[in-house]
């Protein structure tokens, strides 16, 4: 059992938001400063490291013809990262955005969507394995650590229920019901998603879990082994949760997440507050 921040962080000071994964969680993760501006999004900071350039377009992400130079950005915060935390972390969380998300929010040069394209879906998917695989290899050697890859899916629910917009008002994006083949592709990963889907690891919020449906579908997922990173809240609500669920809380293998927040005061708490809670549920 850890603890651990889902990346981002609000501010724009890498140092300040470095001390505070380091010092505050079990599991320390690449920080990730969205306010910093363009390409220090979600979407931006995975598109840089892509064989495909990627570019702003004026409704979003798109193909493009050649590189920004902000993808030096990444090196340059492992640059700075890499002498703050030297010899101090014994494995480290990188995150990116999953094949899904990736697809649904890069338009191809046409104005599509990547994910409408089964070839641009295959050859974002392939990029973005090989992107984290040398992007996990090159913090490897700098840390000299274990690197352990979270796949960010924010678009997956609006995937799986065919809720993306085309175009126009009349193209419709079908539906794709069962991604995880394809996230099964990159191996041992947390994938970071409102949806329930079968996953070997991910994040869910148990106090959103409110329907027989769900709690069944969590109930058969702790089952099958899944490790499952929960939102912070009193370690005996968890028990109980699992106790409706008729679930042995031994068999339950739990981590905790720790909650977004709008300041690094704010946001060092939430990080204690998950490292408290997967201490007190050990």
């Amino acid at each position: 059992m850890t603890a651990f921040g889902l990346g981002e962080l609000p501010g724009t000071d890498l140092v300040k938001a470095a001390e505070i994964v380091l010092g505050e969680s079990p599991t320390p993760h690449l920080p990730q400063l969205p306010e910093r501006g363009l390409g220090s999004d979600l979407i931006g900071r995975t598109a840089a490291l892509l064989e495909i350039p990627i570019d702003r377009g004026p409704r979003g992400w798109r193909v493009a013809t050649q590189h920004r130079a902000a993808q030096d950005q990444m090196a340059r915060d492992l640059d700075q990262l890499e002498e703050l935390w030297a010899g101090q972390v014994r494995e480290l969380k990188v995150q990116l955005v999953g094949p899904w998300t990736l697809a649904a929010e890069i338009e191809m040069p046409n104005g599509h969507r990547m994910i409408t394209d089964p070839g641009a879906l295959r050859d974002v998917t392939d990029a973005l394995l090989e992107a984290a695989r040398v992007h996990r290899g090159d913090v490897e050697k700098r840390f000299g650590t274990r690197t352990i890859l979270q796949l960010d899916e924010p678009s997956l629910s609006a995937v799986m229920d065919g809720r993306l917009r085309g175009t126009t008002d009349y193209d419709t994006i079908p539906a794709v019901p069962e991604p995880e083949e394809r996230l099964s592709c990159f191996g041992d990963h947390l994938l970071n998603t409102a949806v329930l889907i079968d996953a070997p690891w991910l994040t869910v919020d148990l106090s959103t879990a409110r329907t027989a449906g769900e709690k069944d579908r969590l109930a058969a997922m702790i089952e099958k082994g899944a490790r499952l990173a929960v939102a912070p809240e009193e370690p005996k609500r968890v028990w109980a949760f699992l106790d409706q669920l008729q679930i042995d809380p031994a068999a339950a293998k739990l981590d905790v997440w720790a909650r977004r927040a709008e300041t690094l005061k704010q946001a060092a708490a939430n990080y204690r507050q998950a490292r408290e809670m997967a201490e007190g549920l050990s």
